[in-house]
């Protein structure tokens, strides 16, 4: 009986590596070849019958011819569409090229429907305004759709996130990964292996120092002005060296992004890690029965205090210490108490397994929890007043919404404790909501409603509004603060937004309604 020549692929990859010598030991004793100088020891060529000595995973391989040509035509597409651009609009044809040029490399070659409408509706928010957040949504809902449509079995939205999580962080290796690539070519045509032609294997014996070349060329034209002037001469052609080089790079980037999602072998997802098994996590901290009891009933009687200051002062119109104003009281509290909030959640969550050790100890975990509902309502009442006093800003929006997330998961966490649910589903539903969240507030223009509100709270009855001097946003202004305007602009397609496009539309139409105003005659 003899050993197996081929080691299993089942096996974890570290198995595999070292699983060589299962076939050495059905093969008959050779003397080991002298390694190449400066190269790692490698298998030799298989000969007729003959087996593979040395780990098979060190073997040069190339990749596949589908995957190469994918690559490629992202390449080309982001040369296209993106280099040296804002990736506004344009990011939406590159997106669905790179998903085309995907799906091409799977076996059925047949769209997904599911990554397809994940990937036309992270695209929406790009469409809408282009800002960071949209950009951020396209980017993460390419990748999320990537993942999802080249998965073996249908996946859980947890597992897509992490793997193209884990896909994206991969691409900072690529530059790495392609040194070694390289490095593999040049050893096995060194050993006679069959790599290409004698153009390809020294191409790959060329291609790390002129790489690295390359780079230092770039930077010392970026560094030194008089070597740029002397690249410059050298070419007859009217082609600028160093763009030429930084388009390159760009498009090295480019690919290093694309390439973990092509070569991703398998289409396994991760497993999601039960949170709950092992110990408590709140044990590292010194939780226990005994100590969540002590600390509910210390905070309750903490925030019962808070609580009741809030009401005397804020609903019962009691009179504040002598020099503090409501709208001081209102801004030295709303932060602090949602940051409390915050906290009160996260402890809420470790002390959830030592509930039922004692009697009573789920009521003092609602009460705490209704005590932070009620305080993040008073941080959202003196939110309120903060900006019935001093006008409505961007982040003063951001903060009521943030205040109501905060309220919401509060809710979640005593819906966990009475129901009896593991952590990681709070934890899917808290993070399900901040998303629907983002992405809903991506397509607000919040601009607007701040200068609506303000406008409209410092107008007096009669007065024009170019008297107040309110700063009014340049393209996010109600028509009654014409004089303030700053008319945006469309270049190309590639900065057309819905936003922006309703927004010349609107200013054009109110042009014509003040010219109309000024000379009724012409009606």
């Amino acid at each position: 009986m003899t050993l197996a020549a081929t080691p299993d692929r089942s096996l974890p990859r570290p198995l595999q590596r070292e699983a060589w010598w299962l076939s050495a030991a059905a093969a008959p004793a050779r003397p080991a070849a002298e390694p190449e100088a400066g190269a790692d020891a490698a298998p030799p060529a298989q000969g007729s019958g003959g087996a593979v000595h040395g780990p098979p995973d060190e073997r040069f391989r190339w990749p596949p011819k589908a995957h190469l040509a994918a690559l490629l035509a992202c390449v080309v597409a982001a040369n296209l569409l993106l280099y040296h651009r804002w990736p506004g609009l344009a990011f939406a044809p590159f997106a669905l090229a790179v998903f085309l040029a995907t799906v091409a490399t799977l076996p059925g070659r047949r769209i997904p429907r599911g990554p397809a409408l994940l990937l036309a509706a992270s695209q929406l928010p790009l469409i809408e305004h282009q800002q960071l957040l949209a950009v951020a949504f396209a980017v993460s809902g390419l990748a999320a759709s990537l993942v999802w449509a080249r998965a073996a079995a249908r996946p859980d939205a947890a597992e897509v996130a992490l793997k193209a999580a884990q896909l994206l962080l991969s691409s900072v290796k690529q530059p790495f990964r392609a040194i070694r690539f390289a490095s593999l070519a040049v050893q096995a045509g060194g050993r006679g292996e069959d790599t290409g032609t004698m153009a390809l294997k020294a191409a790959s014996r060329l291609a790390f120092p002129l790489l690295g070349a390359t780079a230092l060329l770039v930077l010392l034209a970026v560094a030194n002005p008089v070597i740029e002037s002397w690249i410059d001469q050298l070419f007859t052609l009217d082609i600028h060296f160093a763009a030429l080089l930084w388009r390159v790079v760009f498009l090295s980037i480019v690919a290093s992004f694309v390439w973990p999602f092509l070569a991703w072998p398998g289409g396994v997802l991760p497993q999601m890690p039960a949170l709950d098994a092992g110990a408590p996590a709140g044990r590292w901290l010194g939780l226990n029965a005994g100590s969540v009891t002590l600390a509910l009933v210390l905070f309750n009687a903490m925030l019962l205090v808070q609580v009741g200051t809030d009401v005397r002062y804020l609903l019962a119109g009691g009179e504040l210490p002598e020099g503090l104003t409501y709208s001081a009281y209102a801004r030295r509290g709303a932060f602090a108490l949602m940051a409390t909030a915050v906290l009160a959640g996260g402890f809420a969550v470790l002390a959830r397994p030592y509930l039922g050790a004692r009697p009573g100890l789920r009521g003092l975990m609602y009460l705490w929890l209704a005590q932070n509902l009620a305080l993040t309502g008073a941080a959202g009442y003196r939110l309120w007043m903060y900006v019935e006093a001093y006008g409505l800003t961007t982040l003063r929006i951001h903060a009521a919404i943030w205040t109501v997330l905060v309220g919401l998961g509060l809710v979640l966490i005593a819906w966990q404790i009475r129901r009896e649910r593991s952590t990681g589903w709070l934890l899917r539903r808290v993070a399900a909501l901040a998303l629907a969240t983002l992405y809903l507030c991506s397509f607000v223009n919040f601009s607007h409603i701040v200068a609506s509100h303000n406008i409209a709270r410092l107008k007096g009855p009669g007065e024009p509004v170019c008297e107040t001097g309110y700063p009014v946003a340049p393209s996010h202004a109600p028509s009654d603060a014409w004089c303030k305007i700053v008319r945006p602009r469309i270049d190309s397609w590639r900065d057309w937004d819905f936003r922006t496009w309703r927004t010349i539309g609107y200013l054009e139409a109110e042009k014509v309604r003040r010219r109309m105003n000024e000379n009724p005659g012409r009606r």
